[in-house]
């Protein structure tokens, strides 16, 4: 889409043309009509200039696509001159969340090419979107605006951070039957759920007596159920954690997930109050993506998303200030978990540390690294 614009500036210098005009020829002062003719050739001089237009096309790239917060990306811009003609310098301007960045682009030869490349900072968590990247013209006085769309949105994945963890000792696997994780390794030693099929499944895993009964091609799924296993949950309600202490308690969550998996060990993630549709619509790959996007909601339900949970293995449960009444409930997983470990992150508390109840231990911290902190004297059996 291609479009010119008058300016605030140009608007303004027209309207002093028409004012200066009709004040020169009612009161007779041929200065003004002098000033309003010399006032009028500006404008055509710079709609002059403005009209000629640069014939490019311009390609957007960002590198790598997934970051961490404070880690800066590498943006390409890739120009190629689609005309014969030089082009005449212009600005590139994208946005990058909801930031503009402009790019001087000096003139280029016909059917030339030119790469500029700039800095994307992540400053904060979630998917950053860039663009729309829009080619300008303007003229020296800036009374004209000439602005063409080059492309359409882009995503960057902007993860939490993670701080270097040791894991969990591993706990008893509690439930030898119990349903398949995310991250479990398939077609090991017992039946765990059915599923839909999905091309390049084992035929012979097909379960026929539910195909027939949904008329859905239905497979079997088993799962290594012995094999340990780490649950983390992290609380996103608004009640519980704010906007800051919510952002703390994300790194954790990240923290432990990627503890846990540089081992190999499998872990599931459950973020309260997620929209699996959400999830899939906005592409997540992995764990980090889905704490990229996780956000504050009153959907999150802590204690009756527990009772869901497939048993077993760790239970890292990520949260705010919890009442007695939280957990009491909580403390009740250790019939299904081994252990059980609450990390409330309070940035108001002035009694951080380490704290015992029957069942689970609790670790209370202002920020993700103190909380970090408290976990590794935890494994190493201080609790002061």
């Amino acid at each position: 889409m291609k479009r010119l614009k008058v300016t605030g500036t140009g608007i303004v210098a027209a309207i002093g043309v028409v004012v200066s005009y009709a004040t020169g020829v009612v009161l007779g002062y041929r200065l003004f009509v002098v000033l309003a003719v010399g006032g009028l050739a500006m404008l055509a001089v710079a709609a002059a200039a403005v009209a000629i237009r640069p014939s490019v096309a311009l390609t957007r790239s960002v590198r790598p696509d997934r970051v961490t917060v404070g880690e800066p990306a590498e943006g390409r811009l890739d120009v190629l001159n689609k005309s014969r003609r030089p082009a005449p310098p212009f600005t590139a301007v994208d946005l990058v969340g909801g930031k503009e960045v402009a790019l001087t682009v000096r003139s280029l030869a016909g059917r030339g090419r030119r790469t500029v490349r700039f800095p994307v900072w992540a400053d904060r968590r979630g998917r950053l979107r860039l663009g729309p990247l829009t080619v300008e013209r303007h003229d020296p006085a800036g009374l004209f605006a000439w602005r063409q769309r080059q492309t359409d949105d882009g995503i960057l994945w902007v993860h939490p951070r993670a701080h270097p963890m040791r894991p969990l000792p591993v706990g008893v696997v509690l439930d030898y039957e119990g349903r398949t994780t995310e991250n479990a390794r398939l077609g090991t030693v017992t039946f765990s759920s059915l599923r839909e099929y999905v091309p390049g499944d084992d035929p012979r895993r097909i379960h026929w007596r539910s195909t027939a009964r949904t008329g859905v091609l239905t497979v079997r799924e088993h799962v290594d159920t012995t094999e340990p296993s780490t649950t983390v949950v992290l609380d996103a309600h608004p009640s519980v954690l704010g906007d800051d202490a919510f952002e703390e308690a994300v790194e954790f969550a990240a923290s432990v997930v990627r503890a846990v998996e540089r081992i190999g060990r499998p872990v599931t993630l459950h973020i309260l109050g997620e929209l699996p549709a959400d999830v899939a619509a906005a592409g997540a790959a992995g764990s980090l993506d889905r704490l990229a996007m996780a956000a504050r909601t009153d959907a999150a339900d802590l204690i009756g998303s527990l009772d869901r949970l497939a048993a077993g293995g760790t239970l890292v449960v990520v949260s705010g200030k919890l009442g007695p009444a939280a957990l009491g409930r909580l403390a009740e997983q250790r019939r299904r978990f081994s252990p059980v470990v609450v990390t409330m992150i309070d940035p108001a508390t002035e009694d951080g540390g380490i704290r015992r109840r029957p069942g689970i231990a609790m670790l209370v911290a202002r920020s993700a690294v103190e909380a970090t902190a408290a976990w590794h004297r935890m494994i190493n059996g201080d609790v002061g």
